[in-house]
């Protein structure tokens, strides 16, 4: 199952790496919903991994980031990731506590595929705003990615 995810977060990163240079270039004609969008992707990644890996959470749910900050911010989310997954058993259980201080437990491996759920959920929305502003989406379905 590690195998599973590792390639999983290689998509991930790949996906997210393509779309976030497609931005950089187009920043000028973008609108704040986009950069909404992929920060909390991004924020909402690190809170998780923190979660897994019992680090502070440095980063809130709706924080803002420039572009350019951004693809080294996915690379750190991506190294995090890979560190839960290589190191630490995915069955394990993890204890939080949601941002409105609720209780909760969920699995390794039932967080990991909710990050990848949960990004690939807001860059479609990323993708909609882009071509509602006429700009070229990036083509995100994982068997075109295998594919090249």
């Amino acid at each position: 199952m590690k195998d599973f995810y590792k390639d999983k977060f290689k998509y991930n990163l790949n996906i997210n790496q393509k779309i976030i240079q497609n931005l950089l270039e187009n920043k000028e004609k973008l609108n704040d919903r986009i950069l909404t969008l992929i920060s909390h992707t991004l924020n909402a990644h690190h809170i998780w991994n923190s979660r897994m890996l019992n680090t502070q959470i440095v980063h809130k749910v709706w924080d803002i980031y420039d572009y350019e900050k951004m693809i080294s911010i996915d690379i750190e989310n991506n190294d995090n990731s890979l560190k839960a997954i290589e190191n630490f058993d995915l069955d394990e259980s993890i204890d939080y506590v949601t941002m409105i201080n609720e209780p909760f437990c969920n699995t390794r491996q039932d967080i990991l595929y909710h990050i990848l759920n949960h990004s690939n959920y807001h860059r479609a929305q990323i993708n909609t705003e882009l071509k509602n502003l006429g700009l070229n989406s990036i083509t995100t379905d994982y068997i075109f990615y295998k594919r090249q």
